[in-house]
């Protein structure tokens, strides 16, 4: 039974596909209440005569509802209770008790064991007919949202994908050509099933590489559908000046602000490595400061700017800095630097440098940025925003 519930004429939910199972020891009990059931326009009813057939046939039978009796031989329906509640299975499967118990307390032991609702004999036809649709009902809709809810993790797991397929593969980013040379490893991890984070590099010909990190405000759907749109962009908008990068963060900027909605931006770094003159030009929007790392010397590359999307009156200018063998240059999102121990402190910039340094000294990693990620894990729970970091070197 999956789906919205049909409605029959009368208006009211159509249970004609409920699937019921009447649990109970006398054979008078239980052809009332199927006749009961029957009248209300449910046909597809099993029977069990005590607890222990009752457990096998909801194995077999997979009802909707069970009706259950309280006192019976063998195993009584308290027993029957608690052994459906302790089956993830069958958790949530409604269970109608009828008893002959009337002191509160035998009644609270009834809905102890996992009873969803109760009705007491002598059986009152209107009352059981009326409590269990009741329960059908509420079974439908939960069923409903369950499917609902899986349809959407499939959905979100397939553009989850999609976007990690959006950003570049980590090791040699080239095996020759421009970019031979250059040796990136990064780290993806969206808050949710989705997020907002993006990062690229591309050659543009002549020994130059470009490459950016995006941080859209935000995570979820609302913002990995604008890093889509920026990718979009990217390609269709090639740099109109491959020695200015503030030329380019214009444009897309331009871009932004028609497409996104009022108090959705962006923050980028966008740079351009020049390996045969071994220097780098950037431009950016209020993207974290990068760090660069040359010899023994580490240094934080100012990235200040009005992030993208905001405004068109923005200005972006250019800063140039030596790149030479042996440089590595990590980029990341805000929650590397965000994100609290487990004393409430995040991480300091004095800090991460520290991190940084520690990490290109540790040889018992595979990489320097597998040694950051785990200094960073090291007392610290799942980040609450997209964490991006992607480390770039030039061999």
């Amino acid at each position: 039974m999956t789906g919205l519930p049909n409605l029959a004429a009368d208006g009211r939910a159509d249970l004609s596909h409920c699937r019921v199972l009447v649990v109970d020891d006398a054979q008078g009990i239980r052809k009332i209440i199927g006749a009961y059931l029957q009248a209300a326009g449910i046909h597809h009813i099993e029977y069990a005569t005590d607890g222990i057939d009752g457990l096998a046939k909801v194995e077999s039978f997979e009802p909707d509802l069970v009706i259950l009796d309280i006192m019976m031989p063998e195993m009584d329906g308290f027993e029957v209770c608690r052994i459906l509640r302790s089956d993830a299975k069958h958790r949530h499967l409604p269970i109608l008790v009828q008893t002959a118990l009337e002191s509160p307390s035998e009644r609270t032991a009834v809905f102890r064991a996992g009873a969803s609702d109760l009705i007491t004999k002598p059986i009152h036809g209107p009352e059981l007919v009326a409590r269990v649709r009741v329960q059908l009902e509420n079974r439908m809709l939960i069923r409903n949202l369950e499917d609902y809810r899986h349809h959407m993790q499939l959905e979100l797991e397939l553009a989850r994908h999609m976007q990690e397929d959006l950003l570049p593969e980590d090791g040699v980013v080239a095996a020759n050509g421009g970019l031979a040379g250059l040796r990136v490893t990064s780290h993806f991890q969206p808050s949710a099933e989705l997020g907002g984070d993006m990062w690229s590099i591309r050659e543009l010909g002549s020994g130059r590489v470009a490459v950016s990190s995006v941080d859209f405000a935000g995570h979820g759907v609302t913002a990995a559908l604008n890093t889509f749109r920026l990718h979009t962009l990217m390609h269709q908008l090639p740099p109109p000046d491959p020695n200015c990068p503030s030329a380019y963060m214009h444009l897309l900027n331009a871009q932004l602000v028609d497409l996104l909605p009022v108090h959705q931006f962006a923050t980028m770094f966008y740079g351009i490595i020049d390996l045969h003159q071994g220097s780098m030009v950037w431009s950016s929007a209020g993207a974290p400061s990068p760090i660069l790392c040359v010899g023994d010397n580490l240094q934080m590359l100012d990235s200040s700017g009005l992030p993208l999307g905001i405004s068109l009156k923005a200005k972006y200018r250019d800063r140039q800095i030596e790149f030479p063998l042996g440089a590595s240059l990590l980029l990341y999102s805000d929650a590397l630097t965000e994100t609290p121990d487990d004393h409430g402190n995040a991480v300091e910039l004095d800090e991460l440098l520290r991190m940084v340094s520690t990490a290109r000294a540790a040889r018992d990693a595979e990489t320097p940025l597998a040694a950051l990620l785990d200094g960073f894990r090291a007392g610290r729970a799942t980040p609450t925003d997209d964490l991006t970091v992607v480390w770039l070197s030039r061999l």
